[in-house]
């Protein structure tokens, strides 16, 4: 019950959208010739009148099942066929179309949707348009493709686009500003280069980073600053206020730890512990150190 429901809403959604469904809104009735005299021939041999569409959007549109009129009463006058591959339009291309009711000068060429009423776009026949003259419908640019009516009769142009100017695609462009290809390559070398150097930066800082390079260095720059900071005038001092507390064996050995430490004999290898390079000394002879009792 439910997947009917949905299915039931869905087919309503489309039906209230169809144009919008299959971007039929965004075509355009570009090119209009009356009257073919020496121009393009269609598939029998024939000079007919032709009328171009172009499709303004981004993508493919099916436009079979549509409809042309010039009598807004009979909007059914001509069927785009059904079923034809050729009536379905890339983004940005052209087409022509060939009615099979003579289009005639002073009147009004209408798009019907595939409903029979909605009007997609409409283009006015000059009345005095001559033979082999087109009244089209121009574009400022390949961008914006906004579109309005010359109003002078013009040069048939069919299958291309109507601009105001000449259309340059970027590769065109390109071409005519940099011909031998020099300002691509200094780019393209420059943005290569530029990216490796990036790369290295960032390796080097996330390498010594990961190793603890800058901690060692850090450490070292303290340790460095604590050992400048004391001299031997300052070790005697701490000496001599110890002596004065405490008893002269804890003095002499915080004068020796002090005098190993400034002379570059200890060694720092944590923030927090102080630890003394193996030396020979009178302090490390464990037989001096015992205290003897008289016999």
């Amino acid at each position: 019950m439910k997947k009917r429901l949905l299915i039931l809403a869905f087919t309503l959604l489309a039906g209230l959208f169809p144009l919008r469904g299959q971007n039929l809104s965004d075509l355009r009735i570009t090119e209009v010739l009356v009257e073919n005299v020496s121009g393009i021939v269609d598939e029998k041999g024939e000079h007919s009148p032709w009328v171009e569409l172009t499709n303004n959007s981004q993508g493919t549109v099916n436009f079979a099942g549509c409809y042309l009129t010039d009598n807004p009463a009979e909007p059914k006058k001509y069927m785009i066929p059904k079923g034809v591959l050729a009536n379905r339009l890339g983004a940005r291309q052209v087409t022509l179309l060939r009615p099979d009711f003579p289009i005639l000068r002073g009147t009004t060429l209408y798009l019907i949707s595939t409903d029979g009423k909605t009007v997609i776009d409409s283009i006015e026949i000059p009345a005095d348009l001559p033979a082999d003259m087109s009244v089209r419908k121009v574009a400022r640019d390949n961008k914006k493709m906004d579109f309005k009516t010359d109003s002078l009769p013009a040069d048939p142009t069919p299958g291309a686009m109507n601009t105001e100017g000449i259309i340059e695609s970027g590769s065109e462009r390109m071409a005519r500003t940099d011909p031998y290809g020099l300002i691509l390559t200094i780019t393209s070398v420059s943005v290569v280069f530029g990216a490796l150097f990036i790369l290295l930066i960032i390796f080097t800082i996330s390498g010594n980073s990961f190793s603890g390079k800058y901690r060692m260095r850090r450490r070292k720059a303290k340790a460095a600053k604590v050992a400048g900071s004391a001299d031997a005038e300052t070790a005697a001092a701490i000496a001599m206020a110890l002596s004065m507390e405490g008893g002269e064996d804890e003095a002499a050995a915080i004068a020796m730890a002090l005098d190993l430490y400034l002379s570059g004999s200890a060694h720092d290898s944590e923030s927090y512990i102080l630890t003394i390079a193996g030396r020979p000394s009178a302090w490390s002879n464990k037989e001096l150190m015992k205290r003897k009792y008289p016999r």
